[in-house]
Formats: structure tokens, C-alpha cells, sequence
């Protein structure tokens, strides 16, 4: 398999695994509230043991080299973003656990659809030869082709700096969680305002996946995470002032992620710049 390519299957195989999850999570298996049940989630509780299954084999084909597989991956991905938010809620009450797999799995599509564009794009800009090169399974890992699909460059400076600010951000909100009792035996997981508290924990989640990948100084990815902090910095901002009352633990802790998430915002833009001028170079 093309170097390039190996991130992207093996995030269709954590799809294919993150579906069958909410499956199980739903109820539909044998003996489960929601196997073959038309009362539950409309009779469609098998559905997303279909999807994994038709995201394996699709894992499968991209793997072998088939251009025109991950293109329809890229396709499928579109409709597993709007499939997954929806289904969560619009089927009927779901456990809070399933929702959270929902948007992770939603998440995951996010990420496979940038990669596979980015793959794609890099492709169309080879000749015939080298495009067959670059998805062909048995390819060169050092070949020219792989050379020049490599990240832009990215100083290790910088990179040891996103990755640390990345793992702060992640800490602070994964510690808000915590606070918020959102722990095993703790309150209610619930998908409301007052019990939707434990959706940091997607942020922290969100924030690693993205800079694992952005840390190689790929310019998508650090675009992305930069996007994606920046978000976070106005989230961290300004919902305490809908969430009021907070105690300090909490409004310290909102400052602490709104810092941290600037600061990787301005890290991750520094280093976008940094490689547009090596690629220039």
C-alpha cells in the first residue's frame, strides 16, 4: 500500500469498528431491544452493521489501489457526515454512549474525507504513470512519487510546540469533564444543555486526532487544526456566559482552554506559513 493511503484505511477500518460499536450499543443484536424490532429506531437498528460492512470492503479495494474506490469512499464519507449528527438524534432516544459514537464516528468521516481529497488531489496532479505509481499496493515507500506526496516541511521546533500545546488543550478540557462529574457512576450523560457537559471530552479527542496528524507538518491537517482550535477558543470564551452560573473551578478552567486554544491556533497558523515559504522555496 502507497504511504499515502495508509492513514486513510486504517481510519475506514476505525469507521467499520465505530459502527458496529453503536450497533451493539443500540440494542440490535440477538436478544438486544432493537433486533428486528419495527417499534425501535423505526426497525432500523441492522443499519449500521451495513455500513461497516460496505466501509470494509470499500477499506479493502482503496487498499489494493483502486482510484476509483477511494473516490466513492470520499462519497460515502459526505453522507456519513450528515447520516451519523442526524441518525443520533432523529431515530428515537438513543443511550448517551451511542451518541458519543455517533459523533466520533462523524468526526473519524471528517478526517477520511479530508485525507482522501488530499490523496485524490495529489494524484490528479501526477501523469498517468505516476498517479498508477502512487496507488499501486505494492509501490516504493522511497520513490519519487512518495517524495513528493510527503508533508511540507515542518521544523521540529514548531512541531514539538503544536503537539505540546495540542496535549495541554486536551488536558484542561478533559480536566473540565472530571469536574463536571461526567465519570463512571457520576451524573447523567444526556444529550440536553444541563447534561451535555461531557462533549469536551470529543473536543480533547478531536483536538489529539488532528494534531497527530498535523505534527507532520501536512498543511491540510495544520489548517485544520487550526480551524479547529479557534473554534474551541471561542467556545472556551464565551460559553460562560451562557452556562451561568460557574463556579471558579469552572470559569478557570474555561480560561485555561481558551488560552491554550489560541495559542495552538497561533502555533498551527505560524507553522502553515512557515511551510508555504519551504514550498516556495
Amino acid at each position: 500500500m502507497a504511504g499515502p493511503l495508509r492513514p486513510v484505511v486504517g481510519l475506514m477500518l476505525l469507521a467499520s469498528l465505530l459502527l458496529v460499536a453503536d450497533g451493539l450499543l443500540d440494542g440490535a443484536y440477538p436478544g438486544g431491544s432493537a433486533w428486528l424490532t419495527p417499534e425501535v429506531y423505526h426497525g432500523l437498528g441492522w443499519t449500521p452493521y451495513a455500513f461497516a460492512a460496505v466501509n470494509l470492503i470499500a477499506a479493502i479495494l482503496v487498499a489494493r489501489g483502486s482510484e476509483r474506490s477511494l473516490v466513492g469512499r470520499i462519497g460515502l464519507s459526505g453522507f456519513f457526515l450528515v447520516e451519523r449528527p442526524l441518525t443520533a438524534f432523529l431515530l428515537g432516544p438513543k443511550p448517551s454512549a451511542a451518541v458519543a459514537v455517533h459523533a466520533a464516528t462523524a468526526l473519524v468521516e471528517l478526517v477520511i474525507l479530508l485525507g482522501g481529497l488530499r490523496v485524490w488531489r495529489l494524484g490528479r496532479s501526477f501523469g498517468d504513470a505516476d498517479l498508477a505509481a502512487m496507488f499501486e499496493s505494492k509501490a516504493d515507500p522511497a520513490s519519487a512519487v512518495a517524495e513528493t506526496a510527503a508533508p511540507a516541511p515542518i521544523t521540529a521546533r514548531t512541531s514539538f510546540a503544536v503537539g505540546l500545546l495540542a496535549l495541554c488543550l486536551s488536558a484542561v478540557l478533559i480536566a473540565d469533564g472530571v469536574r463536571a462529574d461526567y465519570i463512571p457512576g457520576g451524573r447523567l450523560w444526556g444529550t440536553t444543555l444541563e447534561s451535555s457537559g461531557w462533549i469536551v471530552y470529543l473536543f480533547g479527542v478531536a483536538v489529539l486526532s488532528v494534531a497527530a496528524r498535523a505534527v507532520r507538518g501536512g498543511a491540510l491537517m495544520l489548517r485544520l487544526l487550526f480551524v479547529l482550535a479557534i473554534a474551541l477558543f471561542v467556545e472556551r470564551a464565551f460559553s460562560p456566559f451562557v452556562l451561568l452560573p460557574l463556579s471558579a473551578e469552572a470559569l478557570a478552567l474555561h480560561a485555561l482552554a481558551a488560552f491554550a486554544a489560541l495559542s495552538l491556533a497561533l502555533a498551527a497558523a505560524a507553522a502553515v506559513r512557515r511551510a508555504r515559504i519551504a514550498s516556495l522555496a
